[in-house]
């Protein structure tokens, strides 16, 4: 008896997670059933929701090139469930081939644009490979800044003036090849040592008035020093201040190129204008403390972190709550990925040893 109780409940329990499952099930056919019968009937509505998609898709897209190729299927797709309604949406439609229009006009020009010619000269090859390539600027966005109205290459014997003091510097300059020295004017020059030096192979600074990109009050300075060439064949390019500061706030991609090859540089002058005290109450741009604050925060992360010894090497641990806070930092302040790549390679580590907060270093 107790054995027919116990099969009995047995058998009603099955029964009832059938039951439970069963309309569940059913549920869930029903409902896919009647998307493919919407779809059937009304297939306008697929070409909707993948427009949708695919304009979607679009503004995830970091290349203008892809939004904007993105957004012309979406619009596409929109123009084709629109014209499909019954009545037709005509006023809709329209609106969608403006869309179409002007993002076709826009792509063709950007087409062209990244397929010119990107042969160089030989300087402007040197002047890529030594201090834009390795910052991930793309061929067409360096053709811009070499394109630029007033940008110059100019070639100096050893002891030509390149920079003459105590006039003010309109120009942004930047060492090629070679070396040039920045002297004190009130002395002969070459019967000194120089103050400091530019050179052209991107292992210090090479930027000459690069602060005024970030701060206009410098502008109307007289430059303190005269800058003399150090070696013959020195190669200088020079920009127009203005217009290159133009251009960057009117071009992000310019913006971005140039920043990114220069903020070493700009941050290197200063620290130099701090240190001999050239330059009090200097106002720098929210941009140049912004990363001076990052570098400090990654040195003293770094100078903090644990070691721990393995027999593959030296482990170096950064502390959790230091990497969380310079992660926060760099979202809050909008620190790209190119711009944290570069300065941590700076103290020898690459983005996904700090994404793993961990380093590996083999033992002597």
């Amino acid at each position: 008896m107790q054995f027919a109780a116990l099969s009995s409940s047995s058998s009603s329990s099955s029964s009832s997670d059938t039951s439970v499952s069963g309309p569940k099930k059913s549920g869930i056919v029903a409902s896919f059933n009647q998307v493919v019968r919407s779809a059937k009937s009304d297939p306008g509505n697929v070409v909707m929701n993948m427009g949708a998609i695919l304009s979607l898709s679009g503004f995830m897209m970091s290349d203008v090139m892809h939004l904007r190729a993105l957004s012309v299927c979406g619009s596409i797709c929109g123009i084709t469930f629109n014209i499909s309604r019954k009545p037709p949406q005509y006023n809709a439609v329209m609106w969608g081939l403006v869309f179409v229009s002007v993002n076709v006009y826009h792509l063709y020009h950007l087409y062209l644009e990244r397929t010119e010619d990107m042969t160089f000269n030989s300087n402007e090859m040197l002047l890529y490979t030594c201090h834009f390539q390795d910052w991930g600027v793309e061929p067409w966005q360096f053709k811009k800044l070499v394109k630029l109205d007033g940008c110059q290459f100019r070639s100096y014997k050893k002891g030509q003036v390149v920079v003459r003091d105590g006039q003010p510097l309109d120009h942004v300059l930047m060492v090629v090849r070679g070396e040039v020295s920045a002297e004190d004017p009130n002395v002969t020059s070459g019967s000194q040592p120089p103050l400091y030096t530019y050179r052209g192979d991107g292992r210090n600074g090479c930027v000459i008035g690069g602060t005024a990109l970030v701060d206009s009050t410098v502008r109307s300075r007289k430059y303190p020093n005269r800058i003399t060439a150090a070696e013959d064949n020195t190669c200088v390019v020079t920009w127009d201040t203005d217009k290159l500061a133009s251009v960057m706030s009117n071009d992000k991609e310019i913006e971005s190129a140039v920043l990114h090859a220069l903020y070493v540089e700009l941050i290197q002058g200063l620290r130099r204008d701090r240190k001999n005290k050239k330059h009090t109450g200097l106002h720098v741009d929210q941009m140049t403390d912004t990363l001076l604050e990052f570098d400090k925060m990654v040195k003293s992360a770094i100078k903090d972190a644990s070691t721990e010894r393995s027999k593959k090497g030296v482990w170096i641990k950064l502390r959790p709550e230091q990497k969380k806070s310079i992660r926060l930092y760099a979202l809050d302040e909008r620190i790209t990925t190119s711009q944290r790549e570069n300065l941590l390679s700076k103290y020898g580590w690459t983005l996904d040893e700090w994404d793993d907060g961990a380093k590996l270093t083999v033992a002597a």
